[in-house]
C-alpha cells in the first residue's frame, strides 16, 4: 500500500512538473507522462526479478563447483517470504535435474539457510544439506 501510495505521489510530481515547464497539459504532455511511467515500470520490474533470482542462482553455481556436476533444470521456492520478510536470512527449498554417469536425477534440498552479509551471501548449512535425488 505504501509503495502504491509513493508511486501515485511520483506520478502527480511528474505530471506537476511537465505542466509547469510547458504552461500546459494536453494529449502531447500526457503521451510524454505514460512513457516515462510505462518506462519506469518495466525498469523497476527488470530490476526486482534480477534481485529475487540472484540468491538461487549463486546456490546453483556453488553447487556445480562443489560437486561438479552440472545442474539441466533449477527451480526454487523461498520459504520465509510467506510469514517474514527478510533482506539478511533467507531460507529456500531446491529442485533440480542433474545428469551423472549418463543418467538423470531429480533431486531436493530443503531449508537451505543462507545469510547476506553487506553484499556477500553465505551458505549456512551447505555441508550439511539433506540431498534427496531419484533416478528420473
Amino acid at each position: 500500500m505504501q509503495i502504491m501510495l509513493i508511486a501515485i505521489f511520483f506520478i502527480f510530481l511528474i505530471a506537476y512538473i511537465i505542466y509547469k515547464v510547458n504552461n500546459k497539459f494536453e494529449i502531447k504532455e500526457l503521451t510524454i507522462l505514460f512513457f516515462i511511467i510505462v518506462l519506469l515500470s518495466i525498469l523497476s520490474y527488470m530490476f526486482l526479478e534480477d534481485k529475487k533470482h540472484e540468491v538461487p542462482e549463486l546456490f546453483k553455481e556453488k553447487y556445480e563447483k562443489v560437486n561438479n556436476v552440472k545442474i539441466e533444470k533449477f527451480s526454487f521456492e523461498r520459504l520465509n517470504n510467506k510469514m517474514v520478510s527478510s533482506k539478511t536470512n533467507f531460507i529456500y527449498n531446491f529442485d533440480y535435474i542433474v545428469k551423472k554417469e549418463n543418467k538423470e536425477y531429480i533431486c531436493n534440498v530443503k531449508n537451505v539457510k543462507i545469510k547476506k552479509i553487506e553484499d556477500e551471501f553465505i551458505f549456512e548449512n551447505f555441508n550439511s544439506l539433506n540431498e534427496k535425488c531419484i533416478q528420473k
